[in-house]
């Protein structure tokens, strides 16, 4: 976002596409006019729609494309829920982006973690593409990801290509008896891509699992400033007025995260 940009004023943009994830989940794929989509892995935009009101969703789509941003929502609140009767055509407003995003820039040459669990897959779609398209300039990448159901996975289309640039691992806490995949949470598949000093963790899903995570890749030998979390749960207004993204520590999440190191932050602070 440019300094002289209002950032109360949203630009206006159209739905393009709308792709059904899961049985709760959809895409929208947003298509900017006379403004470019600038933006990095991890930041997020206030999506606004007419007559009902806005909230705020990590970006999920590729910073290299500029004149698109893909929105994954979940149903679960007003703006959601409405989010899920858009057609190619709506027009809707953007706010941002804003935030920090994750340190792309500083992690590379480094063996990577990145550990997603149900919809917070979505906050970390653009940092994967973002791996994707410059693989080379990092070194060993472990994506784990878990949900509870079958039915519950996001973006089961590029999976495929995902495990071609990164050793995948998808985990169902709850899996019917079709499944073949792994079983169980994301924590009992921790052993293998855990490599300890010089690897970076990338984490994003519920507060408790992160908490869980973070203390135990701790244990094993990474350091704070080795894990970053993404608090995206936590955005409110997206410039730090409401307060009420306050978070221990006196970070306001909107403007000082979404994403932390764990050395700016405490375990306590990401399991609030």
């Amino acid at each position: 976002m440019k300094a002289e940009e209002n950032p109360y004023v949203p630009k206006s943009a159209t739905v393009v596409a709308v792709k059904n994830e899961s049985l709760e989940t959809k895409t929208l794929r947003i298509r900017l006019y006379n403004w470019k989509a600038e933006f990095q892995p991890g930041q997020f935009v206030q999506l606004l729609l007419p007559g009902v009101g806005e909230a705020p969703f990590c970006i999920a789509s590729s910073p290299s494309d500029q004149k698109h941003m893909d929105l994954t929502i979940i149903r679960r609140g007003l703006v959601t829920i409405a989010s899920h009767y858009m057609r190619p055509g709506d027009v809707v407003g953007i706010r941002g982006p804003f935030g920090r995003p994750f340190p792309v820039s500083r992690i590379v040459g480094k063996d990577l973690l990145i550990v997603g669990t149900g919809i917070g897959i979505a906050a970390l779609r653009s940092l994967i593409l973002f791996l994707v398209e410059h693989r080379e300039d990092y070194g060993e990448l472990n994506l784990l990801y878990g949900a509870r159901f079958p039915e519950d996975l996001v973006y089961r289309d590029e999976m495929k290509y995902w495990a071609e640039k990164m050793n995948l691992k998808v985990t169902l806490s709850k899996a019917s008896p079709e499944w073949g995949g792994l079983r169980g949470r994301v924590t009992d598949h921790l052993d293998g891509v855990v490599k300890g000093k010089g690897q970076v963790a990338i984490l994003c899903g519920s507060p408790l699992v992160m908490r869980s995570i973070s203390g135990e890749l701790l244990e094993r030998g990474l350091k704070a400033d080795q894990i970053f979390v993404s608090l995206e749960r936590h955005m409110k207004c997206g410039i730090g007025k409401c307060a009420r993204c306050l978070i221990p520590g006196g970070w306001h999440v909107c403007k000082d995260g979404p994403v932390f190191s764990l050395d700016e932050i405490s375990l306590e602070a990401i399991g609030d």
